[in-house]
């Protein structure tokens, strides 16, 4: 089952009386999943998932207990709270967790809760003399693999106070990592072209303006100014973890970029056509973006960025305005000392526009929206479709790499078919290097809904993991679903496209690479073979693996 976010947003509110039925109930116990200890005072609630807006909350008494009676047959979603431990489901794995199912048969009494403790993250961020880094900018980044690949994205975000002191607390158990991005306080940089300084104190100003001219580098928990040289910071329940973080002020960068004319007369009374987008590609390839053109100035035809550390970058520069104009432009460099680029030597950043066809039904009455998604930096743009089914990213110039194409706030309607000119496509994936795009997206919404049942030795499995896997997974990573057993074994896997899948169901299977082709291959050959030709409703059986 996944997670049913207005159940746990409902805990401590006035409860919803539940419809008169057959008295069957669901008992149990709520304890830590740490010392195993009763809870007592814990919050819990039950929220039936045909009717979100029926729910019951109780307080668990001195031993831990909980009783919900009277209810109706039916499925029932089952979350605790309590201070000090966030929001859980029961026997949740990152969104889903096991829903409970009472009946004729089925039983839902004696649960035990383990409710995970939240862990915490604290630290001082200081400088190369030991003094603490005011006002930095201090981003949680979590890895996990909820994506079907392992991706390491921002969680949450902190500013370091008169201390230098961050803290991060309510976390769930995992992988973290710890970045800095701040600006010493004491840098101050030069505009270019200014009045040279007296030729008797020329050596004294230019030791001063060198000593000052300096950034520091985003710097990952404890020192590394490179995300592959981070450390994890590997939470457990109820944990309480230091990371401080030493940064190291490093002399700028200054980033020349040509604009073409040779004078500020003729280029806008010298006015700059934009800020570039300088990023930093950490971890799997996300591109992080970098406190940078914390200077800036013109001269001679050239436009120059400083306040830049030393490392590989990369630098867009859109069209001035968001007008199309074909110049936009994109740069992944090596930046160290004065380096100056000529946007007539860098690759175009690509507009992309097109059309969405809709087949076999109307348009829905919302407004539609197409969205890509880099599969290496996960950046997202978002395009709506017109009346007439027409879209364009006349906003985003978009930057070489593989995006999956999706339909958004068009409920039932997925991309079936791509076609391209200017791009090549694959499955639901599209590659752009550049230039312009123009993209047609067939869409469809015949779906089928899946409902199953994981079995062990002939017997119903609750919290298996189970993955609906489409043929050609690498291009295809859009068409995956996935639920979690609830008690009676059971799962439902909605808004299948049709076309082939294997169904498979892992009893250990929340930390694996789940969408990635070669982790897939040793268990879809024990897995469920299905074919969806349209819409309706399919029932199947999985062997848990």
């Amino acid at each position: 089952m996944i997670v049913l976010f207005t159940a746990v947003a409902m805990l401590g509110q006035t409860a919803t009386p539940l419809r008169p039925s057959n008295d069957y109930p669901i008992t149990g116990v709520v304890v830590s999943s740490v010392t195993r200890q009763p809870l007592s005072g814990v919050t819990v609630a039950i929220t039936a998932t045909d009717n979100r807006q029926s729910s019951l909350t109780v307080e668990t008494a001195a031993d831990g207990r909980y009783t919900f009676t009277a209810l109706p047959a039916g499925k029932y979603s089952l979350t605790a709270s309590a201070r000090g431990y966030r929001a859980q489901g029961f026997n949740q794995h990152g969104n889903y967790f096991t829903g409970i199912a009472v009946g004729p048969d089925l039983d839902g009494t004696n649960l035990i809760f383990r409710l995970v403790p939240d862990a915490a993250i604290e630290g001082t961020v200081t400088d190369d003399d030991s003094e603490p880094v005011r006002n930095a900018s201090v981003q949680l980044f979590q890895r996990d693999h909820d994506s079907g690949q392992q991706r390491t994205h921002m969680f949450s975000n902190a500013v370091t106070d008169d201390r230098g002191h961050y803290q991060f607390g309510h976390l769930a158990p995992g992988t973290y990592f710890v970045a800095v991005s701040a600006r010493p306080w004491y840098a101050a940089y030069s505009a270019p072209g200014g009045d040279p300084p007296d030729p008797d104190n020329a050596p004294r100003v230019a030791e001063e303006r060198r000593q000052l001219d300096v950034a520091y580098p985003m710097t990952f928990y404890p020192a590394a100014e490179d995300s592959t040289a981070a450390i994890a910071i590997v939470l457990h329940p109820g944990e309480r973890v230091t990371a401080d973080v030493l940064m190291r002020a490093v002399p700028a960068v200054h980033l020349r970029i040509k604009n073409g004319e040779a004078d500020a007369k003729n280029s806008g009374a010298g006015m700059p056509r934009g800020f570039p987008r300088v990023s930093q590609r950490i971890f799997e390839g996300a591109l992080a973006p970098v406190m940078s053109t914390q200077g800036f100035g013109y001269t001679a035809g050239t436009y120059e960025y400083t306040g830049i550390a030393p490392g590989h970058y990369v630098i867009e520069m859109p069209e001035s305005g968001g007008k199309r104009g074909g110049a936009g432009w994109y740069k992944e460099i090596d930046l160290s000392g004065t380096v100056e680029l000529d946007p007539s030597e860098s690759p175009s950043l690509a507009s992309v526009s097109g059309a969405v066809v809709l087949e076999g039904a109307t348009r829905p009455i919302r407004k539609m929206y197409v969205v890509l998604t880099d599969r290496t930096s996960q950046e997202n743009f978002s395009a709506e479709v017109s009346d007439k089914g027409m879209f364009d990213f006349k906003d985003d110039e978009i930057g070489p790499g593989t995006y999956d194409v999706e339909l958004t706030n068009s409920p039932g309607f997925h991309v079936t078919k791509l076609i391209a000119k200017g791009a090549k496509t694959a499955g639901q994936t599209i590659e752009i290097a550049g230039g312009s795009v123009q993209l047609v997206c067939t869409a469809s919404r015949a779906v089928a809904r899946i409902n199953g049942v994981v079995l062990r030795d002939d017997k119903p499995f609750a919290g298996a993991m189970v993955v609906l896997v489409p043929r050609d997974p690498g291009s295809n990573s859009t068409l995956f679903r996935r639920d979690q057993s609830d008690s009676d074994g059971t799962f439902t896997l909605p808004q299948v496209l049709p076309g082939p899948y294997t169904a498979i169901a892992l009893e250990n299977g929340w930390d694996l690479d789940w969408a990635s082709p070669a982790v897939l291959r040793p268990y879809l050959k024990n897995g469920t073979p299905v074919e969806v030709t349209g819409e309706g409703k399919l029932n199947i059986k999985v062997q848990l693996q």
